[in-house]
């Protein structure tokens, strides 16, 4: 007579946006122990409920979170499309808080331009940028005839790169 296989069922919610480390430090786990002895293990992956969750326990992070590996901005966990300009000058701007940038560096930094034809460029995208991201916060204030800095550290997380994404 032979005993039943005994079977594990793990449920796992992982919103993927806001931890991509758990989910590749899980999948890790999930690989060595498939390569026990004896155990088949099945990953399904379920799309998220159309409804809201209705626990208090999952508090909505207000910070901008920026994913420079991804290339991504997320405000509340939901993504907020930049262009490849926009993004890199987010990024080169609160990577360096409460800092007077002059708008020809940024021009030369984020740009790539020594001489800028046209100074009004870094303005646009600013004005852009600050419509994309709302009203509320991160502050990227205007310095008067010197250029932009960026005013909102405690509003902003910069991921950085697990160590999955890094080649």
């Amino acid at each position: 007579m032979s005993l039943p296989t005994p079977t594990i069922v793990v449920h796992l919610n992982i919103e993927l946006p806001r931890h991509p480390d758990t989910l590749a430090a899980l999948s890790e786990l999930l690989h060595s122990v498939a390569e026990l002895p004896g155990v088949a293990v099945t990953q399904q992956a379920v799309p998220e409920l159309p409804y809201p969750r209705s626990s208090t326990a999952d508090a909505v992070d207000e910070r901008l979170r920026i994913v420079p590996y991804s290339r991504t901005v997320l405000r509340r966990g939901r993504p907020i499309p930049l262009t490849r300009l926009e993004f890199d000058l987010l990024l080169y701007l609160t990577q360096r808080p409460k800092r007077v940038l002059p708008r020809r560096t940024l021009m030369a930094e984020v740009w790539g331009i020594d001489e800028p034809l046209n100074s009004r460029t870094v303005d646009v995208h600013i004005r852009r940028l600050r419509d994309k991201l709302g009203p509320d916060r991160p502050r990227i204030t205007t310095v008067r005839g010197v250029g932009y800095r960026f005013d909102g550290p405690q509003d902003v997380v910069i991921e950085s790169a697990p160590e999955w994404a890094v080649v």
